[in-house]
């Protein structure tokens, strides 16, 4: 059931029923529908949205609709665009419950009452509906005379009309309930070559007709006004050709029509009275506005140029539901767009439409104290009318080591007609992904703007690189194409975190390449890894800092500091070693001292966890040939234990190449290249020891600097990169002990040629 606040539901019986007491509506018909509804009109009865925060506390909550098609006594008809047709929905004014009526392909048609007419698919039954008592069966009619055309519904008299074009013979017809004389009447007044063309039920008792006659000389069109009671003419007019769609309106003293075509329409009024003898004046050049919804209000026009103007793809000064004195020429601003309008019987109008204050739902348009008409919100369905974010699913922590590296996120705009942006920016880089919004002309409903993000940022021109871990900020920005309301700009913030891996310096998963070259500048290569590239590339380099010369001896040992980032060591040539604590941003902490004697070394290598404790250790090897293991302890101050020799002979090998887990065991491993070319594989054993060797080829003695760079193909398996000269190689992990390679391909992680004599 709609609920009403409690505080409000007794007013709304004693108030809002005499307000909404209204004796007029409009014909609306849906499209087909695949499968027959039940007879019943007692339909689900569903919960409405809640209201606008400033809306009047007596303000019923209805759902999303369309426009009003009519209302009586005890409530109102309102309909719904949806993918599958229009839904109807009776508004009670006395309980705010809603009932959504049963699908019909003929849609529903409100007459001026509490009664509402629809046909039975596929049958010649017409079902008249009490809706102040919805449960109760309905009056059935049957009218199976297939010649006639079903146009609407006057008080509870259902409106026919029927054409013979070769005969130019035309009637209109009014059918109610019981059989025999005056259940079925012809119309009396009207040209025996009348050709039906639109209809307006000005209350209960009264209609409006548009239609036209081809006589000898001319098609002429005409306004009909018809007594329901006693089934005749009681005034009509010659106006000007116009389209089956062009509106027109009844008051006591007035009509007012719309004529014209292609560019050239006018809104048209005349006094009442003399069969069309007082002359029509215009109100208004409508150009190529055809569709123009008129009303009157006491000595007031009330009109909507252009409907529907929230699905308009252009702004336009014709949009806002407006109404002309007709004797003093003002005009005032009611609302900010309308669709449809229903007189009610006090004088006032219902009014589907929105303003930005208040939002969309139903208006009642007034007579003030001083004549002016105001609008005040009777029925809202809880819509802004300003382009608004209904909904944000942007989660509070998106995990990127998820779904491939990649994250869904959505939000929902109040419309469709809507361009911009969505921009996701890492706070600390600045680098951003970005979405476009472009327009969309569907006709109904909530938009979601979905951002299937690829895990990627970048700055403008820059090659993108995978988001760093850390806070990051949502700004979705778009601009109503129709033009009411302001633009709109919304923010949030939510947080990335990733797995730092081997190699990753900027804190996004993905190994970094660290080069050396002859000037001493320190270089760092990001690497990216997308589907549609054969091998992982350089986003760019980066320059680190100067002064490396110093160094002799450069290595990256994964994280031993005990932070996320990766850490590197380097020597000086008074044999000291030196830890450079990575920030995760690409840069390092100011160097501080591990210790003195390193020279004693020829290779030292680093990065592996060869104890199976989750942090990365070292190993050297000195000048007789003796393998010493660090372990790692993961403290800055002291970060390697005391060491322990693990092996001797290794003196046969001029490259020692920590690479991690490439064997496919858990524990960290090591390549090892002779001096004959020959690349070994030595797996560890998890307790800072390698089982015995495996050959995995010879020809590597032309590279100088082969890197155990992590993970750079995303595949789940550690890779090994080689740089020998202007070469530089890719190998990608396998995790197959006997062959530990992929063939190499083409390496792409050194970004520039300069010559570099340090890879790590």
């Amino acid at each position: 059931m709609f609920h009403v606040r409690a505080a409000a539901r007794h007013r709304l019986a004693a108030a809002v029923t005499t307000v909404l007491a209204v004796t007029a509506g409009t014909a609306l018909t849906t499209a087909a529908h695949a499968s027959a509804a039940p007879t019943a009109p007692a339909g689900v009865v569903r919960a409405a949205s809640a209201a606008p925060a400033d809306a009047q506390d007596a303000v019923i909550s209805i759902p999303a609709t369309s426009r009003i098609v009519g209302a009586g006594q005890s409530g109102f008809l309102a309909a719904e665009a949806t993918d599958t047709g229009l839904v109807f929905r009776w508004t009670s004014t006395t309980t705010g419950a809603t009932t959504e009526l049963p699908k019909r392909y003929s849609g529903y048609y409100a007459g001026g009452t509490d009664t509402i007419a629809t046909n039975e698919d596929a049958k010649t039954s017409y079902l008249l509906h009490d809706m102040a008592s919805p449960g109760s069966a309905p009056k059935v009619i049957e009218q199976p005379d297939t010649r006639l055309r079903w146009r609407g519904l006057v008080g509870r008299q259902l409106v026919f009309s029927s054409g013979d074009t070769s005969a130019e013979q035309g009637e209109l017809r009014l059918i109610g309930e019981g059989i025999g004389e005056g259940s079925d009447r012809k119309v009396k007044g009207l040209p025996a070559n009348f050709k039906f063309q639109g209809m307006e039920p000005v209350s209960a008792t009264t209609l409006v007709v548009r239609y036209l006659v081809d006589d000898p000389d001319a098609r002429r069109f005409h306004l009909a006004v018809i007594d329901v009671d006693t089934a005749s003419v009681v005034e009509q007019r010659e106006v000007g050709p116009a389209a089956y769609t062009a509106d027109s309106a009844v008051s006591a003293d007035r009509l007012a029509w719309v004529e014209g075509g292609g560019l050239t329409a006018e809104l048209k009024y005349a006094d009442r009275g003399g069969e069309g003898s007082a002359p029509a004046v215009k109100a208004l050049d409508l150009g190529n506005a055809n569709n123009t919804h008129v009303s009157f209000l006491g000595d007031w026009l009330a009109y909507t140029q252009v409907p529907y103007a929230q699905v308009m793809q252009q702004p336009s000064d014709r949009y806002a539901f407006t109404a002309l004195n007709l004797a003093d020429k003002r005009t005032v601003k009611l609302l900010d767009h309308a669709t449809t309008a229903v007189p009610t019987p006090d004088g006032a109008l219902l009014v589907r439409g929105g303003t930005l204050a208040q939002g969309e739902g139903i208006y009642r348009v007034a007579l003030g104290a001083d004549g002016t008409p105001t609008a005040t919100l009777v029925a809202s369905t809880g819509m802004p009318t300003a382009l608004k974010l209904v909904k944000t699913d942007v989660p509070a922590v998106v995990d990127l080591d998820k779904n491939d590296g990649s994250a869904k996120l959505s939000w929902t705009l109040s419309r469709y007609n809507a361009k911009g942006t969505v921009t996701i920016r890492h706070n600390r880089t600045g680098k951003t992904a970005q979405r476009e919004i472009v327009g969309a002309s569907a006709t109904h409903g909530t938009r979601v703007v979905d951002f299937a993000w690829n895990g990627l940022v970048s700055h403008p021109g820059d090659t993108s690189s995978f988001a760093p871990a850390g806070d990051y900020t949502w700004e979705f920005d778009a601009t109503p194409l129709n033009g009411i309301g302001p633009d709109l700009k919304e923010s949030g913030t939510f947080k990335v975190t990733r797995t730092t891996g081997l190699h990753d310096y900027t804190d996004n998963s993905s190994p970094d390449l660290l080069s050396r070259d002859a000037s001493g500048v320190l270089w760092r290569d990001d690497s990216v890894k997308v589907p549609s590239a054969q091998y992982p590339y350089s986003t760019g380099r980066v320059k680190v800092g100067s002064g490396w010369q110093i160094y002799d001896q450069l290595e990256a040992v994964g994280n031993i500091a005990g932070t996320a980032a990766g850490d590197l060591v380097a020597r000086d040539t008074a044999g000291v070693l030196w830890l450079y604590q990575g920030r995760g941003d690409g840069g390092f902490a100011a160097r501080t001292k591990i210790g003195a004697g390193w020279n004693t070394y020829n290779k030292i290598t680093g990065g592996s966890d060869l104890d199976g404790d989750g942090r990365s250790d070292l190993l050297a090897t000195d000048t007789t040939g003796a393998l010493w293991f660090y372990k790692g302890t993961g403290n800055a101050a002291s970060p390697f234990g005391a060491r322990v020799k693990v092996g001797s002979g290794w003196g046969i090998f001029n490259q020692l190449t920590a690479v991690g887990n490439i064997a496919g065991t858990t524990a960290g491993d090591l390549v090892a290249r002779d001096t004959a070319g020959v690349l070994w594989l030595y797996e560890g054993r998890g307790n800072g020891t390698f089982a015995p060797r495996t050959k995995i080829g010879a020809g590597w003695g032309s590279f100088t600097h082969l890197v155990g760079i992590g993970d750079a193909d995303r595949d789940g398996r550690n890779d090994l990169y080689a740089v020998g000269g202007s070469v530089s190689k890719f190998y990608a992990g396998t995790g197959n002990t006997t062959s530990p390679f992929k063939p190499a391909v083409t390496g792409g992680l050194l970004w520039d040629s300069a010559p570099v004599n340090q890879v790590f």
